[in-house]
């Protein structure tokens, strides 16, 4: 490219930008020039359009049967916690060895209630990287251990 293509495609994109500049700046078509935006035309407009319009008293008061509910439950599920303490740790000795896979573990893991589901502390072993670092030998593990701790505990760290 020359000195005088390089200019002439330079000239017809400041064109361009300046002809699309205008449009978008001096284009009023969206709004009468006499549209006057109040209250009761927005809550017109509005209700037109299929939405609800409510005051903040009229808010609040359908809200309070819902917080009244919420405390509710709450103190039923304090209750219920008060007469089911939760459970004790259980442990358990996972013991790895040679040739044994991720998801075998996991399977094992979640046969004895120290993992919820095999499938899903499988993939988090495999997307985290601890799947390859998984040691042989004896550990001791309870269902009270989250997935990370559980891999941090069955890999070399």
């Amino acid at each position: 490219m020359n000195k005088r293509n390089t200019r002439a495609f330079a000239f017809g994109v400041l064109i361009s930008v300046l002809i699309m500049g205008s449009a978008y700046f001096f284009n009023t078509d969206d709004l009468p020039a006499d549209a006057k935006l109040d209250e009761s035309s927005a809550k017109e407009f509005l209700i037109r359009e299929g939405y609800i319009v409510l005051t903040e008293e009229e808010h609040a008061s359908l809200l309070e049967p819902l917080h009244e509910d919420s405390k509710e439950t709450a103190a039923n599920s304090e209750e219920q916690t008060e007469k089911h303490p939760p459970e004790s740790p259980t442990a358990y000795h996972l013991k790895i060895a040679s040739g044994m896979t991720p998801r075998e573990i996991a399977e094992q893991l979640e046969k004895e209630n120290i993992v919820d589901d095999a499938a899903e502390f499988s993939n988090y072993l495999d997307e985290y990287g601890y799947s390859k670092k998984v040691q042989l030998g004896t550990f001791e593990l309870n269902n009270q251990m989250s997935y990370k701790d559980i891999a941090k505990k069955i890999t070399k760290s």
